[in-house]
């Protein structure tokens, strides 16, 4: 049965050197900084968010005392003597009053797994504590993503949002969560391996790193004039036997190939016409219409086994 979820009274914002926060005798949302931090949440049901850096959270009782149950990125910590719930993201140990246990949470946003989830969107907000006691309870039972937003994908997706935000990823959540949402906005679809991809001089410099290549376009690339890239995974492993049967039709496999080895080995980008794939069958033109990518993906995954080919028919 879940347990309900207790809203803070206090909310402590911490700076980002290497600090001890303390927390109040109420329920508190405790934010660390980017250091690391010793964290006392102290009496009552708090949130805490170590953020980065390896982060401690006490406990003033033995260990036998409480209740720790890891959920994906979550850890819920139940006190026995008076029920009091804690819920702890981004931590990497738990210090109790005879032992230490290492839990080293995986990273885990509350507020990105909100924005992945527009049910929860339009419900939470910003409200990290609920985002993490949703999670713990029932978004990772219900295999909910947690991180499919990202707030710099959705920034490069928006050119206004370039200029105002420029590449905090933090930024571009929050207008999500508060206007991009209602405006109609999506999550965003720029691909940054994809723009690696898509020039040389990116390749060696960013290597397969895609939100390096989302920071270079919003801070660089958007006002230089380049393009948000043009290289299509699929197209790529269509127009090589080897990589169709190695990587099958798996666009981001095929995009970090490239990036890793297809640019070093000399390779072409594309090499496959999928216009001329679909104008040489009469069947997959009928069933896939303009669908290039479809066309692509089935060349990889069947037309390339069945004996097909890209080439102008010879009549």
């Amino acid at each position: 049965m879940a347990s309900p979820y207790i809203p803070p009274i206090n909310k402590i914002v911490a700076t980002d050197n290497s600090e001890t926060i303390v927390g109040t005798p109420q329920n508190d949302d405790i934010y660390a900084g980017d250091g690391g931090d010793y964290i006392v949440g102290g009496p009552g049901s708090d949130f805490i968010d170590g953020g980065p850096g390896f982060d401690v959270a006490a406990f003033d009782g033995v260990s036998s005392r409480y209740q720790v149950v890891v959920t994906g990125g979550v850890a819920t910590v139940t006190d026995s003597t008076d029920g009091s719930v804690d819920r702890l993201v981004n931590v990497s140990r738990l210090d109790f009053a005879d032992q230490q246990l290492a839990v080293n949470l995986p990273s885990f946003s509350p507020l990105r797994y909100i924005a992945s989830n527009p049910d929860l969107l339009v419900v939470y907000r910003d409200n990290a504590s609920q985002g993490a006691w949703h999670y713990a309870e029932h978004g990772f039972a219900e295999g909910r993503s947690t991180a499919s937003f990202n707030g710099l994908t959705y920034i490069a997706s928006n050119p206004d949002l370039i200029t105002w935000l420029g590449a905090s990823a933090g930024d571009g959540t929050y207008h999500y969560l508060f206007h991009g949402y209602e405006e109609g906005r999506g999550p965003g679809n720029f691909d940054g391996l994809g723009y690696i991809a898509s020039y040389n001089d990116l390749i060696p410099w960013l290597g397969v790193n895609w939100e390096a290549g989302a920071t270079h376009y919003i801070q660089h690339g958007f006002a230089e004039g380049r393009s948000a890239g043009t290289f299509n995974g699929l197209e790529y492993i269509a127009s090589y036997p080897d990589l169709i049967q190695w990587l099958g039709a798996d666009y981001g496999r095929g995009t970090a190939h490239f990036v890793e080895h297809g640019f070093y080995e000399g390779r072409v980008r594309d090499n496959f016409s999928a216009e001329q794939y679909l104008n040489n069958y009469s069947d997959l033109k009928a069933w896939l219409g303009n669908n290039y990518d479809a066309a692509t993906a089935h060349f990889i995954e069947h037309g390339y086994y069945e004996g097909r080919t890209d080439q102008p028919l010879i009549a």
